[in-house]
Formats: structure tokens, C-alpha cells, sequence
């Protein structure tokens, strides 16, 4: 049986494994492109992620790596592709068609929001969604959830600083 390499510092766990890891993604990905960047994108967060701990199994840990990085580039297309879809649909209504800098400013600002939204709780999530989304006043909304509007006025204040904690802007 093949001796495993070692994985004690992240200099050992890229040598020992980013060509594994690089033919796993190529066998998941279309692009040989697309496998490369994402190999060395799985390195890069484990970069910056702090102090390395060595994984137990890093070939199950790069693989969970690679998976999310795969996950938040699939969201984030998806956002990109809802928010140009809306562009397109009113671009007959506006004076001037957002440049391509505007436009990755707006998915970044609404990726740092899902992030935070999927970071809050339920409850916080709907308040947060019925006066943002739904133009709602507090009243409004505390009728419909059947909590105080203090309670609605705290949970706004927590979904607000969740959004800027996670670097969005309202």
C-alpha cells in the first residue's frame, strides 16, 4: 500500500496534495481552467483561514474545501445571472446602462447580504426581508409575526450589523 504524504504544515499539504487534489477537480470540472483556479483557490483560503491544523484526512479535507469554493462561485453566478437578467429587463427604463465596474460592486454588495441573510435566524431573516424587501413598517410587521415592535426595532438592528459585519452595504 502507497504511503500517504505528510500534511503537518499547509507547505506539506500542497505538495503532497494539490496534484490530487487538481485531478479530482478535473474529473468534476469541464475546464482544465477552471480545476487549476480552483485547486490553487482551495490553497489560497486555506491561507488565509489562520492557523493550519493539520486535517486528518486531507485528502477528505481539500475535497470539503474545493466543494464550498465550488458552491459560493455556483451562488454567486447565479446571483450575478439574476441581478444582469434585471438589468436587461429594465435597461429600456434607465438613463444609463451600469458599467461593468457597477455591476461587480452590486453582486459583491448582494453576495456579502445572502451571506449575512443566511447567517441570521428565521425570524430575523422575515423581519429583515418584510421591511427591506416588502417596504413593511415596524408595526406592520410586528402585527404579521406577532411580536412586539421592539422586538422587530432589535432584530433589524442584529440583521443590520450582521449585513455590515459581513461587508454589505445598506
Amino acid at each position: 500500500m502507497k504511503a500517504t504524504p505528510p500534511a503537518d504544515s499547509l507547505d506539506a499539504l500542497y505538495k503532497g496534495y494539490h496534484g490530487w487534489l487538481l485531478s479530482w477537480l478535473r474529473r468534476r470540472l469541464d475546464c482544465p481552467h477552471n480545476a487549476a483556479d480552483t485547486a490553487q483557490d482551495t490553497f489560497i483560503r486555506l491561507l488565509g483561514a489562520g492557523a493550519y491544523v493539520t486535517p486528518r484526512e486531507p485528502r477528505a479535507f481539500l475535497a470539503t474545501v474545493a466543494r464550498r469554493l465550488l458552491v459560493d462561485r455556483s451562488r454567486r453566478h447565479k446571483l450575478e445571472q439574476a441581478y444582469r437578467d434585471e438589468l436587461a429587463r429594465h435597461a429600456e427604463f434607465m438613463e444609463q446602462v451600469p458599467s461593468a465596474e457597477q455591476v461587480m460592486a452590486a453582486v459583491q454588495a448582494l453576495e456579502h447580504i445572502a451571506r449575512a441573510l443566511e447567517n441570521m435566524s428565521p425570524r430575523m431573516r422575515q423581519v429583515f426581508v418584510l421591511r427591506h424587501l416588502d417596504g413593511l413598517s415596524h408595526a406592520q410587521i410586528a402585527e404579521q409575526l406577532n411580536v412586539s415592535t421592539k422586538t422587530v426595532q432589535n432584530d433589524l438592528v442584529q440583521a443590520l450589523l450582521q449585513c455590515h459585519a459581513a461587508g454589505g452595504v445598506l
